[in-house]
């Protein structure tokens, strides 16, 4: 028998469930897809415990780790890239190397700006159709603009109130706001925003008209 998300995370000693409790909800989006393979990208390795936990709980993946500070070969199926996520060319060249991605988890530097403009990024350039994309620890969101964390200070950006406007672009069919990254869902939980990346089927199923256009503005 497999042992769950939990256990797994708990046996590499990863904060992803002893501090922050992402095991109450990743499991509903990640389990599905533990018997497949497909390519993966964290950002942020630290000290390897995530790696080791990820590489355990999905057995086929090819994983993809960059770090402001590592360059390494973690094992046969995890490659660690050193790389900025504050800089657009290190996105840039770390997309060129993956191609495409499944799943993207944002465990990096935490901060609001970065989060955002990576997220920006790689949903639209690297996330595959019907991808997944996770931005951990957005509890920096709610701190004070001079607060430090990795010698960098958290600043005025709020990622919370950039992205508001996401129920819209999903509702682009009524609220006439584009969805020009895709999205097909936003779930909030503690310390963390999911947001899958619609399917081609998704697409051309919401690509049509609004049946009661005459009573929207």
């Amino acid at each position: 028998m497999k042992k769950s998300f939990y256990e797994l995370c708990k046996d590499a000693g990863t904060d992803k469930v002893m501090h922050h409790g992402y095991h109450f909800f990743y499991p509903s989006f990640l389990e599905k897809l533990r018997n497949e393979k497909f390519t993966m990208l964290e950002i942020g390795y630290g000290s390897g415990e995530s790696a080791k936990m990820w590489c355990e709980y999905f057995p086929y993946t090819s994983f993809f780790c960059i770090d402001i500070d590592t360059e390494a070969v973690h094992n046969e199926r995890c490659r660690i890239i050193k790389a900025d996520q504050s800089k657009k060319e290190d996105l840039q060249k770390i997309t060129g190397k993956i191609g495409s991605a499944k799943l993207i988890i944002d465990d990096g530097s935490h901060n609001p700006r970065h989060q955002f403009d990576t997220f920006m990024y790689l949903f639209e350039n690297l996330l595959e159709e019907g991808g997944i994309y996770i931005i951990e620890d957005i509890e920096t969101n709610y701190w004070k603009p001079n607060a430090g964390l990795y010698g960098r200070f958290v600043g005025d950006f709020n990622l919370m109130k950039s992205i508001s406007s996401f129920p819209d672009m999903i509702n682009h069919e009524f609220s006439k706001i584009q969805n020009t990254l895709k999205i097909s869902t936003v779930t909030y939980g503690q310390n963390c925003i999911i947001i899958t990346k619609r399917t081609l089927e998704e697409q051309l199923y919401f690509g049509r008209k609004y049946r009661f256009e005459i009573f929207t503005s």
